[in-house]
């Protein structure tokens, strides 16, 4: 396996220091910052990248630049601008873009254009851009099938995650279709199905792999047939998680994660 992180999603209000020291003590390799817990660290980045290598830890792609697809391409392109700074100041070599929810059907064509010139700008800091395929239906290009044509038509990696993939109703087979080197990162994530469509699902249903009701194995092993085997990063949004200690969340996130990795490879060498 190709490193397992911890998205600080994981440990809602946990500061980024913090962070990063309950997922080296958990044993992950690797740890996904958000742009909120890295913009009040601004003036201390030093410090930041200095405890990150005291931890042996290594960063995931910086999650995220949000909205793509929403508001004025000028307004996004200066965000962009303003979030490809803040993570070329911590070393972070990657960030993800995210789409937004939207009224109308969007262009795909001039969203691959869009996307060409935010990889382009990305690269004059050093950062290298991917783009997560989000399933609600109420976000643009919410099937796999679209994300795919669209991040390939733009030269990005895609950013996968099990709870957008059961949302979307993605079958596997439609996961095993694609090829390894599309998958730039993948998202572990479970969720709480106590609604009658999955669809109905939001990402404050999002608990840790194993706690919720999801087809995780069927999802991952799908995802393992491809040849892909990391990174993988555990993000869940349950404000449950928020009131337990950091420490403790992420050693149950690692030690779950890691059943399901070994778990999945298994199954998904056997397809």
């Amino acid at each position: 396996m190709d490193g397992l992180g911890l998205n600080g999603a994981t440990l809602p209000g946990c500061d980024l220091l913090t962070g990063i020291a309950a997922a080296a003590a958990a044993g992950f390799t690797h740890y996904e910052p958000r742009i909120p817990a890295l913009e009040p660290m601004h003036e201390r980045s030093a410090e930041v990248r200095a405890t990150l290598k005291s931890a042996s830890l290594d960063w995931l792609p910086v999650n995220a630049l949000e909205g793509a697809f929403v508001g004025p391409v000028s307004a996004l392109k200066t965000k962009a601008g303003e979030l490809f700074s803040l993570a070329a100041l911590f070393e972070i070599p990657k960030m993800i873009v995210v789409p937004g929810p939207v009224t109308e059907a969007r262009d795909r064509i001039a969203a691959a254009a869009l996307l060409e010139r935010l990889r382009s700008m990305a690269e004059g800091y050093g950062i290298t851009l991917l783009y997560e395929f989000i399933g609600f239906g109420h976000h643009a290009f919410p099937s796999l099938e679209e994300a795919r044509a669209l991040a390939g038509e733009a030269g990005l990696r895609l950013v996968l995650d099990t709870f957008h993939l059961a949302v979307s109703d993605t079958a596997p087979q439609e996961i095993e279709r694609l090829r390894q080197e599309e998958i730039g990162l993948v998202h572990l994530s479970d969720a709480l199905v106590t609604c009658d469509a999955i669809t109905a699902l939001t990402d404050s249903d999002r608990v840790l792999p194993g706690v919720g009701q999801l087809a995780l194995l069927d999802l991952v092993g799908a995802i393992c047939a491809t040849g892909f085997r990391g990174p993988f990063s555990v993000e869940v949004f349950h404000p449950l998680y928020g009131e337990r200690a950091p420490h403790e969340v992420a050693r149950e996130a690692f030690s779950r994660a890691t059943r399901l990795l070994a778990a999945a490879a298994v199954g998904g060498e056997g397809r």
